[in-house]
């Protein structure tokens, strides 16, 4: 039987949660617990509350109610959130201002900077680690052909040993034969 106190836990207002909402506000917590807390991504990211909501395209007056009040963050919020700070992470040259900024020229110019670089780097180590596989391409193709020259030696030794058993079976039978 479910007491008053469960029935209005399941509750947002009047209206019942859907197991869909239940699953986002999972996820919001999972996300909170691998970035923190709108106040504490906001003061990584160094950005003013006004910056923040604008990198959000929110009214400012939604993150104070979501700060200070403590309302409900929706959590394409959160969500946004991780996006930004995963994709600031793989291109450390693309800031708050990039998003922010009506001319973003100058922020282009440096993350194509960056990713110049990135990818100047990938040449580079793929060039070094294609070299050292042809190295050792070269050293298992010798291997390979002092394995064959070794089975082939094998191979004649066996025939001569075969040879000397014929041999030696065809001469004990004539010995028996004469």
């Amino acid at each position: 039987m479910i007491n008053d106190s469960e029935k209005s836990a399941n509750k947002v207002g009047n209206r019942a949660i859907s197991s869909v909402r239940l699953t986002y506000e999972a996820q919001v917590n999972v996300i909170k617990v691998q970035i923190g807390d709108l106040e504490s991504i906001r003061s990584s990211l160094g950005l003013s509350q006004r910056k923040m909501a604008q990198l959000l395209l929110v009214d400012p007056s939604s993150w104070s109610r979501w700060t200070q009040k403590g309302d409900d963050v929706p959590p394409h919020i959160y969500r946004a959130l991780q996006w930004y700070m995963i994709l600031q992470e793989k291109i450390p040259g693309l800031n708050a201002s990039y998003f922010l900024q009506k001319d973003i020229t100058s922020l282009k110019k440096d993350i194509e900077a960056t990713l110049t670089k990135r990818m100047d780097e990938l040449v580079y180590n793929s060039a070094s680690e294609n070299d050292r596989f042809e190295g050792e391409i070269i050293d298992l193709k010798q291997k390979l052909k002092n394995a064959e020259d070794a089975h082939s030696l094998l191979f004649k030794r066996l025939k001569r040993l075969y040879l000397v058993i014929f041999l030696a079976c065809l001469a004990s039978t004539l010995v028996f034969l004469l």
